[in-house]
């Protein structure tokens, strides 16, 4: 598999695979009596890390 592919799949993936984390129920979202909680500390520390991730990437194979 060509290395633009893999880069490719990380880029969409790994936004998505870290805010997944957030969604487990009882720890960053919670949904009661009609009441949907988020945990504004574990959303924004699964966007960081997101972000992290991403930046990692680039910095991996997006400079020539």
């Amino acid at each position: 598999m060509n290395s633009v592919y893999v880069r490719m799949a990380l880029y969409v993936l790994s936004p998505i695979l870290t805010t997944l984390v957030a969604l487990i129920p009882g720890w960053g979202v919670s949904y009661a009596d009609g009441v949907l909680s988020i945990d504004l500390a574990t959303a924004t520390g699964a966007a960081v890390g997101a972000a992290g991730l991403s930046a990692s990437i680039f910095a991996k194979w997006g400079v020539k």
